[in-house]
Parts: C-alpha cells; structure tokens; sequence
C-alpha cells in the first residue's frame, strides 16, 4: 500500500479537526461545505465515513486482516468477521498517513466518547474479543442471519439486553418480517432449564457432550504450532543479526539492507501475532478443561445448573437458532434450538412463555 498524498491531506484534516474537539457529524458537514470529494468522488459526507477513517488502523501503518471471511466459496459472499473466524493484527505494515500518536490520541477520545469495548493486550498485539456471550451464537431461524445485540429501555432508568436479527436491523422489518427480538435473560434461562434435560440424561447425552468436549481438547495441534514457531522466530532473529554484521562489513548495500530487514521484521510480526493468539487460545482450553471436571462431578453428584454459566455454555453449544415453527406448522418466533457440539439437539418450545410461567412462580413462593 502507498500513499495518496491528495487523498492523505483529507484524512490528515479529519484527524486534526477531532483532536481539536469536533465530533464526526461538525467534521462531515465541513468537508461538505468545503467542496472536498469522499472516496467516490462525490462532495458528500456523513459522520459514520469519518468515524470509520478515524477507526481505521490503516492510516498509522498497521493492518487488521480477518476483518470480513467468505461465506459461500462459490458465490464469494463475504460478511463481516464477528467472531466467526480468527484476526491477525500486524503492526508497522506499509508507511502511515498519520503517526501512530495522533491516531492513539483520537482513538483514545473515541473511546472516552462511547461505552468502553473489552479489549484485551497482549504486546504488541491489540484484537476485539468477543464482548458480549451470545455474539456470532445466535442465528435467526427464518433467515439464517446472525442476530445482533441492542440496548431497550425498560423503564426512564433501566435498561435491558436484547438480540434481533441484523437481517431486520439493517434491511428493515419486511425483509424478516416473522422475527422477534429476544430478550437476554430468557436466552439464559432457556439454556439453564435445557441443560436440565442433559442432566436428567447424564447417562447418554450429556455424557456424549462431554466426551466430545474433551476429545477437542486433548488435540494437540496448536501447541506444536507454537514450539514450530518459536523455532521459526529465533531462526528470523539470528537471520537479522548476520545481517547486520554483513552491513558492518560492507558485504552488502545499505538499500539492500533495507529491504532484507523490514521483509524479516513483518515475518516477525505476523508469527508473533499469530503465537500469541495460539497461546490465548491453549490458556482458555485449559479453564474450559478445569471447568468440565468441575461439571463431570457436580452432575454425577446429581446437583444441578442453577444460573447461567457461560464457559458451560460455550463449552457445550455451537450455535442457538432463534424462532421456527411449532409441531402444528404455526409461527414461533420464541423458540430456541440449541445445537449442541456433539450434534445433538435441545429445543424449548416458547422460552417467553417458560420465562413469565418461572418468574410467577417466583413471585407466589
């Protein structure tokens, strides 16, 4: 990637203009007031395309690949990356329109201005986790688009957590007009009383889960990879250090050198990113690990799942479909399928109507 000066100049203006304290919406309407021309060649601006220049990793030299991953190999249909597939983050990839101060002060007054996101650091490597349980997990049963997380009031002080089809979202209510949005709780609910089901029958379904569970986290695979790459990176840094020797003897040009060593560095970077993910992942197998003996146990001591646990959860489930139809063919957009890793099913019919029956029944007692 090289720099287009012309087009630079804009993003510079934007970034000077936020970090004076002007909000994405001031920034847009003077760039169109200002006659400047957007990526399209059209004197138009909106505040989600100048957030999306300020968000944007690219403009201090690094890049976030992973951001999209095909969903159909022979229609090519992409989608945008939540969760679904794995990101790498590569620092000091191509020359930067902005330094890498200016982009972390508005990135930082970004931040301030919205709801924290859960991020997690590790080095040099900077990747979104999954925020919320239940992301990329649920998936509509009338148009197989993911469901997506929205904030409702309940009362002038309270707010709670729903999920409801981006299809819905995004393209309006007609284009899945049988969706419903789903409150989180019943969600979590609906996994508890489920999760009674396999208890009842610890003998052969749950036992089957487990199992399966637990033949995933004997596989090896990504700790051979991590030795392979630690080998991998000490051999680039010895590679790095002879030349830098060859340098110091005149062996070769400085050009020459250049060019070696920034090859080496972003071959450094990419398998340190891609160590450090691995490594991640081999610490959350071993507290799944820890957790499903924990589980093995407690369900042979015929105790029960009395709150929502979400590493059971993830540990047992791979997705949850969201509404279908009842045995009679009639709508429900309540009920919950949840796909289980070992292929099983569990369904609740209407985990609403479950949800107020067991909140009553509180209520009374």
């Amino acid at each position: 990637m090289t720099v287009n000066e012309q087009e630079a100049e804009t993003v510079r203006f934007i970034y000077d203009m936020y970090l004076q304290g002007y909000g994405s919406s001031t920034i847009a309407k003077r760039l169109t007031e200002m006659g400047v021309k957007n990526k399209r060649g059209t004197v138009e601006w909106h505040d989600h395309g100048v957030m999306g220049i300020i968000k944007n990793e690219k403009y201090k030299g690094d890049i976030l690949l992973g951001k999209t991953f095909t969903v159909d190999p022979i229609s090519k249909r992409r989608l945008a990356n939540m969760g679904e597939e794995d990101r790498y983050y590569i620092r000091d990839h191509h020359e930067p329109i902005v330094s890498r101060e200016v982009w972390d002060k508005a990135d930082e007054i970004r931040l301030k201005r919205v709801k924290p996101r859960l991020m997690e650091n590790t080095g040099n490597r900077e990747r979104y986790t999954r925020q919320f349980t239940f992301s990329s997990m649920l998936e509509c049963g009338y148009c197989d688009h993911k469901l997506s997380r929205r904030t409702r009031h309940q009362t002038t002080t309270t707010k709670k957590p729903v999920w409801q089809c981006m299809n819905a979202i995004k393209n309006g209510i007609s284009s899945c007009p049988n969706c419903k949005a789903i409150d989180e709780v019943i969600v979590e609910n609906a996994f508890v009383d489920a999760f009674q089901l396999l208890a009842d029958n610890f003998d052969d379904v749950f036992d089957s889960v487990l199992n399966t569970i637990e033949d995933v986290l004997k596989d090896d695979t990504e700790l051979k990879r991590v030795k392979q790459l630690e080998k991998d990176i000490n051999s680039i840094e010895t590679k790095k250090s002879r030349l830098t020797d060859l340098l110091i003897d005149g062996k070769i040009e400085q050009e020459d050198y250049d060019e070696k060593k920034l090859s080496f560095q972003r071959k450094l970077h990419q398998m340190t990113e891609e160590k450090a993910y691995l490594e991640e992942n081999i610490g959350q197998q071993k507290n799944v690990s820890k957790r499903m003996d924990q589980l093995r146990k407690t369900l042979e001591n015929e105790d029960i799942l009395d709150e929502f646990d979400r590493i059971v959860f993830e540990s047992i489930v791979e997705k949850v479909i969201v509404g279908g139809y009842d045995e009679n063919g009639n709508l429900s957009p309540y009920k919950l399928t949840f796909v289980l890793k070992c292929n099983q099913d569990l369904k609740v019919n209407d985990a609403k109507a479950e949800y107020r029956s067991k909140q009553k029944g509180k209520k009374v007692s």
